[in-house]
């Protein structure tokens, strides 16, 4: 009788926690729709800025050259970018 006890609370115990990991198709996706619209910027966000970064993390766009604040890679020249920069007018 103990042992049924036993293996009764370990079962019990065993499907508590496989229960609270399990996580239906649509809010994982949701939760990782989410992550990915705030951290990776828009075009149109980014355009006014010279510089951005490669790996487009939040906030590291800059409208001079620089490393990127968040994963220190060096920022490169934005493609949407349509002013002109501080470095292009002095190599004139």
């Amino acid at each position: 009788m103990k042992l049924k006890n036993i293996a009764l609370a370990v079962f019990l115990v065993g499907s508590s926690f496989l229960g609270a990991c399990n996580n239906t198709g649509s809010e994982k996706s949701s939760a990782t729709e989410a992550a990915e619209t705030s951290t990776v910027p828009d075009s149109a966000s980014t355009a006014q800025f010279a510089y951005i970064c490669p790996m487009k993390c939040e906030g590291s766009a800059s409208n001079t050259p620089g490393k990127c604040p968040v994963c220190t890679m060096d920022l490169v020249k934005n493609p949407d970018f349509k002013g002109t920069t501080l470095a292009d007018s002095t190599a004139l």
